[in-house]
C-alpha cells in the first residue's frame, strides 16, 4: 500500500503595526524604514505578512488607538478577542513605543494580554525580539523599560509644548498666537482687525435673534437677500453656521486655547483670554441674545403656527395646570384650547377662547402698565456670584504661596487647589448664567413689548413685528394661567399673568361674545378684581380656582359694565 503525501505545513502569518503621531511625520521616512524592517524580518522568518495595520496620525499616549474600533489597532485587538486572530499568529512592530506610549500600567497590560491571546510580538528595534508565552523574566524587564521610556519621552514633549503654549497664552494680548482667526476678523502685519464688512454682517445676526428670529429665518433671510457668507468656501448660509456664530464668544473678543494630540477630541486648555481679539459686539449684547434663545427654546417655538402665536407656551389651563395650545385650523379660527381636555379624559372640562381676542385684549392692557411697578427695585443679581467667585480666586491664590514657599505637605495642598480649581469654575458658569439673565433687562423689554403692541396693527411686514414682540413678551412673562367658561354664545376668560422678575401679577376678565346673523362679533377687557379674600385669587392653586369658576358662571353679562 503505497504512502501518501503529506500536505505542506502552512507558514505562520503576521500582521504589521506601523503608526505615528502627526501627519507630518508621513512626509518624512518613517513608513519606509518601518515597512523595510518588518519586511527583512519576515522573509529571514518565514512568515506571511497578511495585513499591515496603519494608523496614521493618531497618538498613542492617551490610548485611543487601542480603545477605539475606528483605529486600526482597536479592531486588531477586538478580531483577537472574536478569535478571529488565530493563535501563534505574530504581531511585528518597529519599536514598543509604536505599540504604546501609555503609562507603563495599560502599556504593559496591552502588551501581556496580547501574549496570552497567542498572539507573538515581534519588536525589531532597538533588539530584534519575539515576546511569546515562553517570554522569560529578564526580557520582559527589558519590555518595561522600553514601554516605561516611550511614555517619558511623551510626557516630555508634553510639557514642553504645555509651557511653550502657556507662555504664548501670557502674552496673548500683546501678540498673536495663531494665524487662523475667526472669519470676522483678518490678520494686518502683526495684529488682528475686524474684516468690517463681514463684522456687520455678524451685529445684524445677533440684533435679528434679539428682536426674535430664529435660526432657520435669519439664515433664509441672509439667502434671500443674497449677503454673502463669512467663509468663501460656501455658497449660501446654513442654519449650523449661524448657530455657530450665536455662540461664539469670539464675538466679543475672548480666544479659548484648546489641547489635542492627533486627531483626538479637542479640549478646552485653561481660561478663556479675554480682549485677544476684537470685539464685534458686546459682552451685554452677547447675553441678552443668549438669554433670548434660551427662553424662547425653553418655552416652545411655535412651530406649525400659521400665524405666529405670541403667548403659545406660556398658557396654562387654571383648573388642572395643563398646557394650553394655539390651534390655528378650527371653523372658528384661532382657538386657544386645552389639549387633553379636547381628548374627552375623566375629570377635564373642555373650554376654548379665540386666540386673536385673548391677544388683543392682554396686550391692550399691557400698554397701561408702568415697567416700574412690575420690576421692582431688584438688586444686583450678579452681586452674590460675583463675591463668591473673588473668594474662591483669593483662597486659590493663597494655597499657591503655601505650594512656592515649601512650608506644606505637597499632598494635601494639591488636592485642596483641585477642588477649588473645579468650584472656581462652576462659580465662573453661574456668575455667567447671572450676568446673562441681567443683561437681559425687564425694563427694556417692557419698552419693546409696549412699543411693538401699538405698531402690530399698522406695521408694513406684520410677520415680523410679531415676532420681535412675541421675544419681547416672552422675556417679560413668565406664565399665563387661563380659566376658560362657557355661556351660549359668550365666552369667558380669568386671566392672571405672572411676570418675570419680582413675584408679580396681573388680573384680567375677558369676555367674548360670538357673531350670530347680523350682530358681529365683540369683546371687552376689564382688570379683575374680586375680593374673595384679603390674599387676593392665585390661579395657580385649584382651591382659588374651584372658588372663582361658579362665580364667573353666574355672572349677567348682557352688558359690557
Amino acid at each position: 500500500m503505497a504512502r501518501s503525501k503529506s500536505a505542506p505545513s502552512e507558514l505562520p502569518v503576521a500582521y504589521s503595526y506601523i503608526r505615528f503621531s502627526t501627519p507630518d511625520q508621513g512626509a518624512g521616512d518613517s513608513i519606509r524604514r518601518q515597512e523595510s524592517l518588518r519586511d527583512d524580518w519576515c522573509a529571514r522568518n518565514g512568515v506571511r505578512l497578511v495585513e499591515t495595520l496603519r494608523d496614521y496620525g493618531i497618538s498613542a499616549f492617551k490610548g485611543r488607538h487601542r480603545a477605539d474600533d475606528r483605529a486600526a489597532l482597536g479592531r486588531f485587538l477586538s478580531l483577537v478577542k472574536a478569535g478571529t486572530v488565530k493563535p501563534g499568529s505574530y504581531l511585528v512592530v518597529e519599536q514598543f513605543d509604536r505599540l504604546s506610549r501609555e503609562q507603563i500600567r495599560p502599556a504593559l497590560t496591552l502588551l501581556l494580554n496580547l501574549i496570552e491571546a497567542g498572539v507573538r510580538v515581534v519588536q525589531l528595534m532597538p533588539v530584534e525580539k519575539v515576546y511569546g508565552e515562553d517570554v522569560e523574566p529578564m526580557a520582559l524587564m527589558m519590555a518595561i523599560m522600553e514601554l516605561s521610556r516611550g511614555h517619558s519621552e511623551s510626557m516630555a514633549k508634553s510639557g514642553r509644548g504645555g509651557l511653550a503654549w502657556a507662555n504664548k497664552r501670557k502674552q496673548a494680548t500683546q501678540k498673536v498666537l495663531t494665524r487662523i482667526v475667526p472669519a470676522w476678523c483678518k490678520i494686518a502685519g502683526e495684529k488682528i482687525v475686524l474684516d468690517e464688512p463681514k463684522a456687520e454682517v455678524v451685529r445684524r445676526i445677533y440684533n435679528m435673534a434679539l428682536g426674535g428670529r430664529g435660526v432657520p429665518t435669519i439664515a433664509k433671510t441672509l439667502n434671500i437677500e443674497r449677503v454673502a457668507p463669512l467663509s468663501g468656501r460656501s455658497k449660501r448660509w446654513a442654519q449650523s453656521s449661524i448657530s455657530y456664530i450665536l455662540c461664539n464668544r469670539a464675538v466679543i473678543g475672548e480666544y479659548q486655547p484648546h489641547t489635542h494630540h492627533g486627531r483626538e477630541r479637542r479640549e478646552p486648555d485653561g481660561p478663556p483670554v479675554t480682549g485677544y481679539y476684537p470685539a464685534v459686539l458686546t459682552e451685554e449684547m452677547f447675553n441678552a441674545v443668549r438669554m433670548a434663545m434660551s427662553r424662547r427654546n425653553r418655552k416652545g417655538s411655535g412651530r406649525g403656527d400659521r400665524l405666529l402665536s405670541i403667548f403659545s407656551g406660556l398658557l396654562y389651563d387654571a383648573r388642572n395646570g395643563e398646557t394650553l395650545h394655539v390651534l390655528n385650523n378650527t371653523v372658528n379660527g384661532r382657538r386657544i384650547s386645552p389639549y387633553e381636555s379636547s381628548r374627552g379624559l375623566p375629570g377635564y372640562k373642555w373650554v376654548s377662547f379665540p386666540a386673536d381676542t385673548f391677544e388683543a385684549a392682554v396686550l391692550s392692557k399691557f400698554r397701561e402698565i408702568d415697567a416700574r411697578e412690575i420690576t421692582g427695585n431688584r438688586q444686583d443679581p450678579t452681586a452674590g456670584a460675583a463675591k463668591r467667585l473673588s473668594e474662591i480666586e483669593r483662597r486659590l491664590i493663597s494655597i499657591k504661596e503655601q505650594l512656592v514657599s515649601g512650608d506644606e505637605d505637597v499632598g494635601p495642598v494639591m488636592d485642596a487647589l483641585r477642588n477649588l480649581e473645579a468650584e472656581r469654575k462652576a462659580a465662573a458658569d453661574q456668575l455667567r448664567t447671572a450676568r446673562q439673565e441681567a443683561a437681559s433687562t425687564l425694563v427694556n423689554a417692557w419698552e419693546d413689548c409696549q412699543s411693538l403692541a401699538d405698531l402690530l396693527a399698522t406695521s408694513p411686514d406684520p410677520a415680523d413685528t410679531r415676532a420681535r414682540l412675541r421675544a419681547a413678551v416672552h422675556r417679560v412673562v413668565k406664565q399665563v394661567y387661563c380659566l376658560f367658561v362657557a355661556q351660549a354664545k359668550t365666552r369667558i376668560a380669568a386671566v392672571q399673568v405672572w411676570f418675570e422678575g419680582e413675584e408679580s401679577h396681573r388680573d384680567y376678565l375677558i369676555v367674548h361674545r360670538s357673531g350670530t346673523g347680523n350682530r358681529v362679533a365683540e369683546w371687552f377687557v376689564r382688570s379683575l378684581v374680586l375680593p374673595t379674600s384679603t390674599a387676593g385669587i392665585d390661579l395657580r392653586k385649584r382651591e382659588d380656582v374651584a372658588l372663582l369658576e361658579p362665580i364667573l358662571e353666574s355672572l349677567n353679562l348682557a352688558t359690557n359694565e
